[in-house]
């Protein structure tokens, strides 16, 4: 017969062990490649609307490589770039107005959850999900600290 103790140990062993278990990668297949913002699908929140936007994913040595150049409804340009692990850990992000850093964590192959912030405050936290087909992203951007903290939905295609 087993002891109550012993039960309990062995109950906190599996549930540590299930704990312990990271999510996926980013499946290269889905990811590595440039996409091109579909502008008319996507949804916009208060900070503005993006007329264009091409972002290109590179996932290879355990990090997720991404450049970003966009333009808004007035025509000025925005460039950035950021190479991060999916391990949480927070990272330079260069050239962008509203983050100077981004921490990411990978839900699976084809989802990957990120937070950005600027001087050490969140300002932005966001979901990128690839279609299982891998010809669709979705990034849902949520601006943290902004009054209603507005959201986006921003559509991507090859």
């Amino acid at each position: 017969m087993i002891k109550p103790a012993k039960n309990a140990l062995m109950f906190a062993a599996v549930a540590f062990s299930a704990q312990a278990v990271e999510a996926s990668p980013p499946d290269a297949k889905l990811w590595n490649g440039t996409w091109h913002l579909d502008a008319a699908a996507s949804k916009w929140g208060a900070p503005g609307k993006e007329v264009s936007e091409t972002r290109s994913y590179d996932y290879s040595g355990g990090k997720l490589s991404m450049k970003s150049s966009a333009k808004d409804t007035s025509g000025k340009e925005t460039n950035f770039t950021y190479s991060a692990a999916c391990d949480g850990k927070t990272v330079p992000m260069v050239g962008n107005a509203r983050a100077d850093s981004i921490s990411i964590n990978c839900v699976s192959g084809s989802e990957i959850k990120a937070t950005s912030r600027l001087h050490g405050k969140v300002t932005v936290q966001s979901t990128a999900t690839v279609s299982g087909d891998g010809k669709h992203l979705t990034l849902k951007r949520t601006y943290v600290g902004m009054k209603g903290a507005p959201n986006e939905v921003l559509q991507f295609k090859r």
